[in-house]
């Protein structure tokens, strides 16, 4: 036997498309096989199952060639050469689920009403064995299944964007939280009058004190969001759509001003005051630099889902 009993009754799903393909059926239509089956050129196999004629195509039956209607060789044994048809005094309410089978692909559905053991008596006599396609089929899909290596990039850019993937990825997401911590509170303490003094031009006069302090650590953040930056574009899969994420473009206005004052304090150092289009400019960069508050969005997911939609 091929397929215990239990298992004859029960429907057989082996192909999801199978839904859409034809039952078979008798010989009045056969051209609406023809066409369902996107084979009109096919050529036609007439059955005849004790006295029922049953028509279908080659293009069909070949899609099982180790089963006995799917070698032309071994059903050739049972033509007719007076009617040009296939004939088997085999049980005909059976013979329909058979055929589907082969139309469907792959679907097989007895009857509910046909015992069993006839089931499988019909399936060992057309030699089709349902265990080993179903262990071939689903051993065809796990191998579809089976999960592709990340490149080198993917790695890179998972490291840095997701904090569980890896220990380095627990460490990056904790400098980042912390450099973003540290710049809300540079934020809060300069906006207080007693300390301003300590956040201006820490190469001008008169030197104060922890002001070479303060901007060496602006320095320190503004470099690794910039790195951090470039790693994400650089890792990105398309480069275009990197510019449509609305935390991409967070990420761009919170590093910019950064730079856009060094290249105001190499430009006009020297120059005499006063210059009011520097000034200008190093006031919008102090308030763009509010939008590094908003990076802390990273480290929520719910927020994250929020901006990304």
């Amino acid at each position: 036997m091929k397929c215990s009993a239990s298992r004859i009754t029960n429907s057989y799903f082996l192909m999801p498309k199978s839904l859409k393909m034809l039952l078979g059926r008798k010989e009045t239509d056969p051209t609406q096989e023809q066409f369902r089956n996107g084979t009109k050129n096919a050529k036609l196999v007439k059955i005849n199952c004790a006295g029922e004629i049953f028509v279908t195509t080659e293009t069909s039956l070949s899609r099982y060639p180790d089963t006995l209607l799917g070698n032309p060789a071994r059903r050739a044994e049972y033509l007719d050469t007076s009617t040009g048809h296939l004939y088997f005094d085999r049980h005909q309410e059976l013979f329909s689920a058979i055929l589907y089978f082969y139309q469907s692909p792959g679907t097989f559905r007895p009857p509910e009403t046909i015992d069993p053991v006839v089931v499988e008596e019909e399936l060992d006599f057309f030699d089709i064995d349902l265990a080993r396609m179903i262990a071939n089929y689903e051993a065809e899909e796990a191998a579809k299944n089976v999960p592709v290596p990340p490149t080198l990039t993917q790695r890179i850019n998972q490291s840095i964007t997701d904090p569980s993937y890896s220990k380095f990825s627990m460490v990056w997401g904790g400098i980042d939280l912390l450099c973003i911590l540290t710049t809300i509170s540079m934020l809060v303490i300069e906006t207080i009058p007693d300390y301003q003094k300590h956040f201006d031009d820490p190469f001008g006069t008169p030197l104060v004190p922890y002001k070479i302090m303060i901007y060496g650590i602006d320095v320190f953040i503004n470099l690794f969001f910039s790195l951090d930056l470039l790693i994400r574009f650089s890792t990105w899969p398309n480069k275009r759509k990197f510019f449509a994420k609305p935390l991409n473009i967070m990420d761009i206005l919170a590093v910019a001003p950064f730079y856009v004052e060094l290249v105001v304090f190499i430009t006009t150092r020297g120059l005499p005051p006063p210059q009011f289009f520097a000034l200008k400019v190093l006031r919008i960069c102090r308030v763009v630099r509010v939008v590094r508050v908003l990076k802390i969005v990273r480290h929520s997911t719910q927020l994250t889902e929020v901006m990304e939609v």
